[in-house]
């Protein structure tokens, strides 16, 4: 695997999203059929680089905010820094907003001068008032290291403001499970007894993290062709298998979605997506894919797309939106099939919208 190509997997991934890719031209995906446009509600507004979304069982929306960086951003290009503008958002019944701040931000300059953020990534409780992040970081364990100790959550699956539950950064810069560069950034985790499974684009694996802090490869998604896998969002599906989307390089069509039992190898379950990077479970038990952007420079860039996918085929049908998906990170499904998603995402004027069930 070359330096370049995984570096694009984790640089320009640090958030969990392409942050270049309004200039990169990717052909609009097709699908074989499409439903009736879908109209959105925004249940909140002016969040920093949201991510993920997350529905409790009780209903409770959960949002993952990167933050903005440092009150004073650094400008070089390709310098980072650090600041502490991460929070989790929460919406519950009538009320929201933020119940943890100063969380770890980090910004990173790009060599254009343009930047992106990265921090807190997935929010789940873990119970008590306490929650469960997954952090991004697009770097290693020495490159957090620079920033300080306040950056220390970074690249791990952590309680907010409280233990480390394991290290993702470290666990690749010591063993580096695909051999190639050297770049960790976890992206989602699922809770599977008393396990976590955590995916990192830019290392292309599937992790586990033990109970006693222990990190350890449950495999390596290989490349599609010579596109990096980019593995994103993991869900456990209706049948009791884990499903996991593959931006595989955000080339058209190329977008897979791995379904894996424990103890067996990984299948791919269905293909042809673009940017896929967040998954969902139906009431239904059919799946819901989110991709990050599927249009080319000459017709809306930045518009994310919703595709629902057949539990028992793979078969695929697009969710029609619009346009008013822009570069979306995050997806969720309540109980009752509203979907919720994360929009604007590489901004501080982020929203989280509602789509009704279908």
């Amino acid at each position: 695997m070359s330096r370049t190509s995984k570096s694009w997997a984790g640089a320009l991934l640090a958030t969990a999203v392409v942050g270049g890719l309004t200039a990169m031209a990717i052909p609009s995906q097709s699908q074989a059929a499409t439903t009736d446009a879908a109209v959105a509600t925004v249940v909140a507004s002016g969040l920093k680089n949201p991510r993920d979304v997350t529905v409790q069982s009780d209903g409770t929306i959960l949002v993952a905010e990167s933050g903005s960086g440092p009150a004073t951003a650094c400008t070089a290009p390709g310098s980072q820094c650090l600041g502490a503008t991460g929070s989790v958002y929460r919406v519950k019944g009538s009320a929201k907003g933020r119940v943890v701040t100063g969380l770890p931000s980090k910004m990173i300059v790009r060599a254009d001068g343009s930047s992106v953020i990265a921090g807190a990534n997935h929010v789940e409780s873990a119970g008590s008032g306490t929650y469960r992040v997954t952090y991004s970081l697009s770097g290693t364990a020495d490159t957090r290291t620079a920033l300080g100790t306040a950056a220390g959550p970074l690249g791990t699956l952590a309680i907010a403001k409280g233990k480390i539950l394991g290290d993702l950064a470290a666990h690749e810069s010591s063993q580096n499970p695909d051999g190639g560069e050297i770049l960790a950034n976890p992206q989602r985790s699922v809770k599977v007894g008393d396990d976590f499974l955590v995916t990192d684009s830019a290392g292309n694996t599937l992790l586990r993290v033990k109970p006693n802090g222990t990190v350890s490869t449950e495999f390596v998604f290989p490349k599609n062709g010579d596109a990096e896998s980019v593995p994103t969002g993991i869900v456990k599906g209706a049948d009791g298998a884990y499903y996991i989307s593959d931006m595989s390089g955000i080339r058209k069509g190329l977008g897979r979605i791995w379904r894996w039992v424990p103890g067996s190898s990984p299948t791919v379950f269905t293909t042809g997506l673009t940017g896929v990077i967040d998954l969902a479970v139906r009431p239904d038990g059919d799946l819901v894919a989110l991709s990050y952007a599927t249009g080319d420079t000459t017709s809306q860039p930045n518009t994310g797309a919703l595709t629902r996918i057949d539990k028992t085929t793979g078969a695929l049908t697009t969710i029609s939106t619009g346009t008013t998906l822009n570069l979306p990170t995050g997806l969720d499904i309540a109980a009752n099939g509203d979907l919720y998603i994360t929009n604007n995402t590489l901004t501080t004027s982020g929203e989280l919208l509602k789509f009704p069930a279908s």
